[in-house]
């Protein structure tokens, strides 16, 4: 705000002794059409996680927060604005001597989000979800990358997200971590708290087909059970209903009956297997329509997921200017030139501004009317200053969201450059 007051505190100092130098005071209105260049515009959560954003669907009037009623298929959609050709105002103050003028101005624009279908009116088109590392991996078919992520979660929380799905999705949650038989038995394995799986000999005789990893195979029939285990036998046998084992890592018995030849022995654990069987499941055995699904089920029971409106980019200027006026007896109009500086409030989301400097030039023709009043029309070229970071801006969360707290956040952070060129015609006032 300094670049704004400063300039204005010099300017009401020095009016006291340019009056008595018979100069004059002036105010002016004018109307602006302006034509903007917003650059590099992106949104996401303050702490960079957000990885893509994802478009709301349309459906009638009203706006419903729901995972799935946005469209998973088209991430980032590009974020553009409109110019400001109607609600374009703008107000001036200032004091003139000779061909020199001082003037503080205040203008107002607004920029428009321009609609991604056909209807700009479409307040769909506005709403936009966050979404962070799980669900973009999931409908992206990122196998690695989404089970290095899932090993980062607790236990707990991979209980709270297969309990969603075996309530809301039961046909999702049969697809995932279905244990298997051999191809020549008819046993399926077991869910258990520790692998026993051994298929005999050596130290371990125990052929109970009981396994701690997702979707593993039974290795003999003497075990195991008839009809394959599921997601949710997996959560409440091997992850003890509370996530407190086996995840991200599978534990299994030792034993040494696969030194014995022809014996495959326990299977041992292998680093991260759980998660990485998992993330097999979920893009491998699922539909595209179900991996949204899962998409925002992860997105509202671990990792958290922001939707934001962004309904317009707007901006309400302070610009204190140094004019030279041009003046000839053969001008009918005056020619002049501005220099300004100060600055802009910019409201990206309703309920959140944030101050740049900004400076402005233009150039016009003044016409006297009359003694008193003059008009003028002039072009402008505009330009926010800083480091186009736009923080702490209002999100919204969606319906049911049961993450753990801290996990959805309560802003975003945007950012771009903006700059805007434009006209004004006006009417000036002095006295």
């Amino acid at each position: 705000m300094g670049c704004v007051i400063m300039p204005m505190l010099v300017l009401m100092a020095s009016c006291d002794a340019m009056a008595r130098q018979g100069g004059y005071f002036y105010v002016g209105l004018d109307y602006s059409p302006t034509f903007v260049n917003i650059k590099n515009f992106s949104i996401g959560e303050s702490n960079g996680g957000t990885k893509k954003i994802y478009p709301y669907l349309r459906e009638g009037d009203i706006v419903k927060l729901e995972a799935d009623r946005f469209d998973w298929n088209r991430p980032d959609p590009r974020i553009s604005f409109n110019n400001n050709t109607f609600v374009a105002m703008g107000g001036s103050a200032g004091y003139g001597m000779g061909n020199t003028r001082v003037e503080v101005e205040i203008g107002y624009e607004c920029f428009k989000k321009r609609g991604i279908r056909d209807s700009g009116k479409d307040e769909a088109d506005k709403v936009y979800l966050l979404a962070t590392e799980l669900a973009y991996d999931v409908v992206t078919y990122q196998t690695d990358k989404l089970a290095a992520a899932l090993a980062k979660i607790p236990g707990k929380d991979i209980v709270r997200f297969a309990k969603a799905v075996e309530i809301f999705h039961p046909n999702i949650e049969k697809k995932i971590c279905v244990t298997k038989k051999q191809s020549s038995g008819s046993k399926y394995g077991k869910y258990a708290s520790i692998t026993d799986n051994s298929d005999g000999g050596g130290g371990h005789h125990s052929r109970k087909g009981e396994v701690a990893v997702c979707g593993a195979v039974a290795t003999h029939d003497s075990g195991g059970v008839m009809t394959a285990q599921t997601f949710k036998d997996f959560v409440s046998a091997t992850l003890l209903g509370d996530g407190s084992k086996n995840w991200p890592t599978s534990t299994a018995i030792v034993d040494d009956s696969k030194k014995e030849k022809g014996k495959r022995g326990n299977p041992e654990p292998v680093t991260n297997d759980n998660a990485e069987a998992v993330a097999r499941d979920l893009v491998n055995e699922l539909t595209p329509e179900e991996k949204t699904i899962v998409a925002g089920l992860l997105a509202k029971t671990i990792e958290g997921a922001e939707v934001v409106e962004i309904k317009s980019i707007s901006t309400t200027s302070f610009i204190v200017s140094v004019c030279s006026d041009i003046t000839s007896e053969d001008f009918v109009a005056v020619p002049y030139a501005c220099l300004g500086l100060g600055g802009n409030m910019i409201e990206v989301v309703e309920g959140q501004s944030t101050f740049k400097p900004a400076y402005k030039l233009k150039v016009g023709l003044s016409y006297q009317l009359s003694q008193k009043v003059n008009a003028f029309a002039d072009v402008f070229y505009h330009r926010v200053l800083g480091n186009g970071e736009y923080s702490d801006l209002p999100v919204r969360h969606l319906i049911r969201d049961r993450t753990p707290e801290g996990r959805s956040k309560n802003a975003a952070t945007a950012n771009f450059s903006i700059k805007y060129t434009g006209a004004e015609l006006g009417i000036q006032l002095r006295f």
